[in-house]
């Protein structure tokens, strides 16, 4: 899945999980954050070019260990423990862009280091996922509207 999707749908589920959050801001920037994390053990992504990534691109492979749920399992624990305020934001950036992956027909090692892939239907950057990048990008635009009414109408 391309960045722009896994932005776009990771808003979309951080907006429509934000009402049941202590801090809905600093939720929503984690989750942004976190969700392109994954995408850091490829050269070919839009961070994984950065020089920072490029030890991490020289030690895992794309689609390997950072796209399971140990990885995901490990990191969640340490930032419960340690920054318990991004934790939850953590866990759904980077879920949602497990799932991401998880319906494209590269697939993803969800259970690594065990070797097999769980693939899906969706070809990265085809139609398909066009399509789902304005589906969500549309419903954003909505929740954003609905949240600013809401707010609006609360100063009122």
């Amino acid at each position: 899945m391309l960045f722009r999707t896994h932005i776009v749908f990771s808003l979309f589920i951080g907006l429509l999980l934000m009402s049941f959050v202590e801090n809905p801001l600093i939720f929503l920037i984690s989750v942004l954050f976190f969700t392109i994390i994954p995408d850091l053990d490829s050269y070919t992504s839009k961070f994984g070019k950065r020089f920072f990534s490029r030890v991490l691109t020289a030690f895992t492979k794309h689609r390997g260990i950072m796209h399971s749920l140990l990885f995901l399992g490990i990191i969640y624990l340490l930032l419960f423990l340690y920054f318990p305020i991004v934790s939850f934001g953590f866990l759904i950036g980077y879920g949602t862009h497990l799932i991401g992956d998880l319906i494209t027909k590269q697939g993803v090692r969800l259970f690594y280091p065990f070797k097999f892939r769980i693939s899906g239907f969706l070809k990265t950057g085809g139609r398909i996922e066009s399509f789902l990048f304005l589906l969500f990008g549309i419903l954003d635009l909505f929740l954003i509207s609905k949240l600013i009414f809401e707010v609006y109408l609360e100063l009122l």
